[in-house]
């Protein structure tokens, strides 16, 4: 307030000097803004002084008012603005973190899908391999015993023609036990 009043009471001064030179002057018939008596020259400063008293009330205090609330409105958008960011980023950090994590999920359920597929597969491998051994085993019974009902009826043959005369079922049979304990007494050395 001090500072208006001593702004205005400099500009007063100057006005009134600038009117008492140019009253001066105007004695001499030179015509400038300022030229007529000292009265006029007054009421020019005290009518400015009103002016800019009745500005300073009704116009700047509501510019500056206006002002001030535009600066107190962009600075809360701007703090506003700050917190929506902070808000963003820790959202975003947060996104980030649950994708590393869904990523490193589906990783482990990757593995853990890879590992039960080759533990399914070694169990049908050894399978195919047990029945496989298994088939080859009853193959081997199988041959075993037609050769040994092949070496039977070749011996009912053999003892027939070897006999001359006609074979009856209990001497194929009686023959056919003798020959296959022969047979076997014969392999049984060769295991061991």
């Amino acid at each position: 307030m001090k500072t208006k009043l001593s702004t205005i009471g400099s500009i007063v001064l100057f006005v009134c000097t600038v009117a008492l030179a140019s009253e001066g002057e105007a004695a001499g018939g030179e015509q400038t803004i300022f030229g007529g008596t000292l009265a006029d020259s007054i009421w020019t400063v005290i009518s400015f002084g009103l002016l800019v008293a009745v500005l300073g009330k009704f116009a700047w205090k509501p510019v500056i008012n206006g002002l001030k609330a535009r600066e107190a409105h962009i600075a809360q958008q701007i703090e506003a603005a700050a917190a929506s960011r902070k808000k963003a980023e820790k959202l975003l950090d947060e996104f980030k973190q649950q994708g590393l994590e869904i990523v490193a999920k589906a990783n482990d359920h990757a593995q853990q899908l890879g590992q039960e597929m080759m533990d399914k597969a070694r169990e049908d491998v050894l399978s195919i391999q047990r029945k496989a051994q298994a088939d080859i085993e009853y193959a081997r019974v199988a041959a075993s015993q037609q050769l040994w009902q092949e070496a039977g009826d070749m011996l009912l043959t053999l003892s027939s023609e070897i006999l001359g005369r006609v074979v009856t079922h209990e001497d194929n049979r009686r023959l056919i036990y003798e020959a296959i304990n022969k047979l076997g007494e014969q392999r049984q050395p060769d295991k061991k």
